[in-house]
C-alpha cells in the first residue's frame, strides 16, 4: 500500500520530540526517506547535531517494520489515509514552497486535494456583517463547483464549511490537530460531517492534542492547497493575516471584503486592502470570473422584480440597519413599511436582527 519512501516518513513523524525544522534536518542528511530508514542506525555522527543520544537511542529501539506496519494497518482501520512528500496523491504545487508538509494525514474524498480550491478565513468572532458575507460567498463559491478550505475553527471557519454542505458543495477542513482532538469541540459533528462528504487534512497524528503554534503555521496548508484565498472578516490581530502571508509568500490569489472603518474587527481586511495586497472584492461573480467558474446562484433580488417601495427599501438598507432608520429614510408609513419588509424578509431578500435591525441577504 505505501512505498518505501512513504513508510520511512511515516516513521520518522512518530517521535512527538522532533519538530518539523529537526524531521527536514534529518532528512536532509539522506539521499532518500527510505536510505534513511535502512542507515538510520549508523548514522549518530551524522545526526548528532540534530537530535541528542536519549533521542538517537528511542529512535533505533522503534526502528521496526513490523511495529510500523501494524500502525498503518491500525491508520486504515480507522479510515486515515497518509499522503507524503513522496506519495502520487500529494499536490503537486507544495513542492515547490518553503516549509512544505512533509506528511499529511486524511479523512474522506482525496480527490478533492486536485480541485479547484478557494480558501475562505477570518476571525473567530464575526459580526452579522461578517456572518451575512460569509455565508453569500460560500454558499455562491460551493454552487459554482469550487472546492471550499478553512479551518474547522469557530467563527468565518465555521461557517464556510457549513454554508458550502448546505448546498451540496464541497469542502475541505485543514485542522490543527489529530483526529482524536478535535478543536474546538463544538464543532465535532461537523468535523464528522465533512469526513463524509469532503475531505478533512491535518499534519498531526491522530493524538496529537492541539497547541496555540500549530494554526498559524497551518494556515500555509489553507494557502498552499487554494487557487485563491478570500478574507471575508478580520481584525488587525487576527490569525488570517497568517494566510495572508502564505498567500503573498506563495503567488496564490488573494482577495478581502471591506468592512466599515469603525469597525473593530474589519481592521485586518480594511489594512490588507489600504496596502493593496488583496483585490477588493464585493459580489462573489468577481472571484469565479478569475477563476473561469460560473455562478449557479442567483441573488434573491434580481431573481425578483421589486416594487418602487421594496427597492427603495433595499437600497436604505446598509449593513445592519435599525427600523427607525429606514423609516426616516424612504418615508413610508409604519404599517406599510412593516409589511413589506415582512415579505421582503420571506422571499430571502433582507433578514431580520435581533433589536428590530434589518440587513440584506
Amino acid at each position: 500500500m505505501y512505498s518505501l519512501n512513504e513508510k520511512a516518513i511515516i516513521w520518522l513523524d512518530l517521535f512527538d520530540f522532533l519538530t518539523y525544522k529537526k524531521q527536514i534536518s534529518i532528512l536532509d542528511c539522506f539521499e532518500s526517506p527510505s536510505d534513511m530508514f535502512f542507515a538510520f542506525q549508523k548514522s549518530y555522527e551524522k545526526l548528532q547535531k540534530i537530535i541528542t543520544p536519549e533521542q538517537f537511542s528511542k529512535m533505533c529501539y522503534a526502528l521496526n517494520e513490523q511495529y510500523l506496519q501494524k500502525y498503518l494497518i491500525d491508520l486504515d482501520n480507522r479510515g486515515v489515509k497518509v499522503i507524503t512528500y513522496c506519495s502520487e496523491a500529494y499536490p503537486k504545487q507544495f513542492l515547490n514552497y518553503y516549509e512544505k508538509p512533509i506528511i499529511i494525514y486524511c479523512k474522506g474524498d482525496l480527490s478533492l486535494l486536485k480541485s479547484k480550491c478557494i480558501g475562505i478565513v477570518g476571525t473567530r468572532k464575526p459580526t452579522r456583517y461578517g456572518k451575512d458575507v460569509t455565508e453569500r460567498f460560500a454558499k455562491q463559491l460551493a454552487s459554482a463547483g469550487a472546492t471550499i478550505v478553512s479551518g474547522l475553527a469557530d467563527g468565518v471557519d465555521m461557517i464556510a464549511h457549513q454554508n458550502a454542505l448546505d448546498v451540496g458543495g464541497k469542502t475541505i477542513a485543514v485542522m490543527g490537530s489529530g483526529f482524536d482532538c478535535i478543536y474546538p469541540k463544538t464543532n465535532f459533528e461537523l468535523e464528522k460531517k465533512i469526513e463524509k462528504f469532503g475531505l478533512v487534512v491535518t499534519e498531526y497524528r491522530p493524538n496529537v492534542e492541539p497547541a496555540v503554534w500549530h494554526y498559524p503555521f497551518r494556515n500555509r496548508i489553507i494557502a498552499g492547497l487554494s487557487n485563491a484565498v478570500l478574507i471575508t472578516e478580520a481584525s488587525a490581530k487576527s490569525g488570517a493575516l497568517y494566510t495572508r502571508d502564505y498567500c503573498i509568500e506563495y503567488g496564490v490569489d488573494l482577495y478581502a471584503i471591506p468592512g466599515e472603518i469603525t469597525n473593530f474587527q474589519s481592521g485586518g481586511t480594511n489594512g490588507i486592502l489600504k496596502a493593496c495586497q488583496a483585490s477588493l472584492v464585493t459580489s462573489p461573480q468577481d472571484i469565479l470570473q478569475n477563476l473561469n467558474l460560473e455562478n449557479n446562484i442567483e441573488e434573491a433580488s434580481e431573481n425578483l422584480q421589486l416594487s418602487f417601495d421594496e427597492q427603495m427599501i433595499l437600497n436604505s438598507i446598509s449593513g445592519e440597519t435599525h427600523f427607525d432608520e429606514i423609516l426616516n429614510l424612504t418615508k413610508i408609513d409604519t404599517k406599510t413599511l412593516l409589511t413589506l419588509l415582512t415579505e421582503m424578509e420571506l422571499n430571502g431578500i433582507i433578514k431580520k436582527i435581533a433589536g428590530n435591525y434589518y440587513a440584506k441577504c
